[in-house]
């Protein structure tokens, strides 16, 4: 719903000042017929991790140790 309300918001302001109120209501029309139609169709995206996200960059560094976490002497120097 919140992304209809976005939708049918930014086309309202997008009218000029010289609109009136059947302008509003054309808009609104318009809208509603592109929703019907499904031509506005918006989808949810799925949530996915952080190592999905970035797939592809893993393993690109060579020579790197294998599991930065298992020594916290790499870390030396990092925070407080």
């Amino acid at each position: 719903m919140e992304i209809i309300k976005q939708i049918v918001a930014e086309a309202i302001l997008e009218l000029p000042d010289t609109a009136n109120f059947s302008d509003i209501v054309a808009v609104l029309e318009t809208c509603r017929q592109e929703f019907e139609d499904n031509t506005l169709v918006t989808t949810e995206t799925k949530a996915i991790s952080f190592l999905e996200a970035a797939k592809e960059y893993v393993g690109c560094i060579k020579d790197a140790p294998a599991d930065l976490s298992i020594n916290k002497a790499y870390f030396d120097g990092f925070g407080l």
